[in-house]
């Protein structure tokens, strides 16, 4: 073992505990909702929502392996941004579902709604910003079709969630959030932890 992965090792662990407490987090809310005494009015976006929080949670645990190479990623000032990235998904997970049971998902939702969008933007905003550091050599040896589909991807996790801050129809919501989860499947599905 190098002793470059032993310093990520190491770095990682503050990562992990992030990472960690954002999908207990959902786990937690999902199971006080589904062992409710009250009777729950679930909604579909509300879970979507929630589903897209774990989603970005888990994404991240692949791009920190992503850059496990970079040994900019251990000097403190970059990993205080790393940190804040991850604190931002935490805060993601914990706005994705009520804390306490409640008997309304729709009204919770509809309430919470400018929040979380506004936490999603604000971090898709600084990954956008981190995936030009890490990828911009790549982007710019690669071939223009990687720089589109990079401009494209990107594009659709900043400019989704600013409109959903905005939007109140639910259709909109429902949309916006199928077009993420979909972007977000088509970006990690060349990932692998190897």
């Amino acid at each position: 073992m190098t002793p470059e992965m032993r310093a990520f090792e190491y770095a990682l662990g503050l990562y992990s505990v992030l990472i960690g407490l954002a999908i207990a987090d959902i786990a937690t809310s999902f199971h006080r909702l589904a062992r409710s005494n009250v009777a729950v009015r679930w909604d579909p976006l509300a879970l979507l929502a929630a589903l897209f929080a774990l989603l970005l949670a888990i994404g991240m645990w692949f791009d920190l392996w992503g850059v496990r190479n970079v040994t900019a990623t251990r000097q403190f000032l970059f990993y205080l941004v790393m940190v804040a990235q991850l604190f931002l998904i935490f805060l993601i997970a914990a706005a994705s579902l009520p804390d306490a049971a409640e008997s309304d998902l729709r009204g919770f939702y509809s309430r919470n709604r400018r929040y979380f969008w506004a936490l999603v933007a604000l971090f898709q905003i600084c990954y956008v910003a981190l995936g030009l550091y890490f990828a911009g050599g790549l982007l710019r040896r690669g071939p223009p079709s990687l720089r589109i589909a990079f401009a494209v991807q990107m594009s659709i996790l900043v400019l989704v969630p600013l409109a959903l801050t905005r939007l109140r129809s639910r259709a909109f919501h429902y949309a916006g959030l199928a077009l993420l989860i979909g972007t977000i499947a088509w970006h990690y599905s060349v990932y692998s932890i190897n």
